[in-house]
C-alpha cells in the first residue's frame, strides 16, 4: 500500500497542470473571500458561503476527477492492476493522495489566512471559528473524493463531465425546487440546503452550529462516498479483474 501511495503521488505531482491548480487552489483560499472587503476574520468566513465558495467547490471536483482521469488515460492504473493491487486499495490510494493533497492544500491556505486574519482584525460576531472551520474542510475534502469517486467509476474523461452536471443539474435544480417549495419558511428550506455540496457553505458559515448541521456535513459525505466507492469498486472489479 505504502508503494502505491509514493506511485500516486510521484505521478499527480510531476505534471506541471498540478502545480498550476495548487497555486489556483491557494488564491482560492487567500484572494477570493477578500473581494467583498471583510472587516474581520469573521466575515472572512461568512464571506466563504457565497458564489465564490460554490464555485470553489465545482473547481475542487473537477480537479480532483481530473487528476484521477489522468490515471485512466495514460492507462498506468493497468500496471497497478497488474501488480496485484486489489481495487479497494486503488481506490483509497487515489483518495487519500488526491484529496488529501487537495485538503492540504486549500484548508492550509484557509486556516492560515483564517488565523492570521483574525489575529489582526478579530473574528467579529461569528462563534465556533474552529467548528466551522473544521467543518469547512470535511466539506472540501467530500468534494474532492466525489470527483475521483465519480472518475472511478466510469474510467475516462466523462468522469469530470459527471461531476459538472451533477453539480449544474441535480444540486441546482433540487436547490431551486427547495426554494420555490419553502419560499415562505426558509428555515425549513435550509434543512434540505444542509444535504447539498453547493449549499453546505452557506449551512456552515450562515447558521448557527447545531447538531443537524454537523450530522447533514458529515452524513453526507459518507453516504455519498459509501454509494459511489460501491459502484467504484463494482465497476473497478468488473472491468479491470476479467
Amino acid at each position: 500500500m505504502n508503494r502505491l501511495l509514493r506511485a500516486e503521488w510521484y505521478r499527480m505531482t510531476k505534471t506541471m497542470r498540478f502545480w498550476l491548480m495548487a497555486l489556483i487552489l491557494i488564491l482560492f483560499g487567500v484572494v477570493m473571500p477578500f473581494i467583498d472587503a471583510p472587516e474581520n476574520a469573521g466575515e472572512y468566513l461568512i464571506n466563504a458561503s457565497s458564489d465564490s465558495a460554490m464555485l470553489l467547490m465545482l473547481f475542487v471536483t473537477m480537479l480532483a476527477s481530473v487528476l484521477t482521469a489522468v490515471t485512466f488515460g495514460n492507462r498506468t492504473v493497468y500496471y497497478e492492476v497488474m501488480s496485484g493491487k486489489r481495487p479497494l486499495q486503488i481506490i483509497f490510494s487515489k483518495c487519500i493522495v488526491i484529496a488529501g493533497t487537495i485538503v492540504v492544500i486549500l484548508g492550509g491556505s484557509i486556516v492560515v489566512t483564517t488565523v492570521i486574519f483574525g489575529n489582526i482584525k478579530g473574528y467579529g460576531e461569528l462563534d465556533d471559528i474552529a467548528i466551522r472551520v473544521f467543518l469547512y474542510i470535511i466539506l472540501i475534502f467530500h468534494a474532492a473524493v466525489f470527483g475521483i469517486l465519480a472518475t472511478t467509476v466510469f474510467r475516462s474523461a466523462i468522469g469530470p463531465l459527471i461531476c459538472y452536471l451533477r453539480f449544474m443539474l441535480i444540486d441546482t435544480i433540487i436547490s431551486a425546487i427547495v426554494e420555490f417549495a419553502y419560499e415562505n419558511t426558509p428555515s425549513k428550506a435550509m434543512k434540505f440546503y444542509r444535504w447539498l455540496i453547493m449549499s453546505q457553505p452557506m449551512s456552515i458559515f450562515g447558521e448557527k452550529i447545531t447538531g443537524e448541521v454537523v450530522c447533514a456535513v458529515v452524513m453526507s459525505f459518507v453516504l455519498e462516498s459509501l454509494i459511489l466507492g460501491g459502484l467504484s469498486y463494482i465497476f473497478m472489479k468488473k472491468r479491470l479483474y476479467k
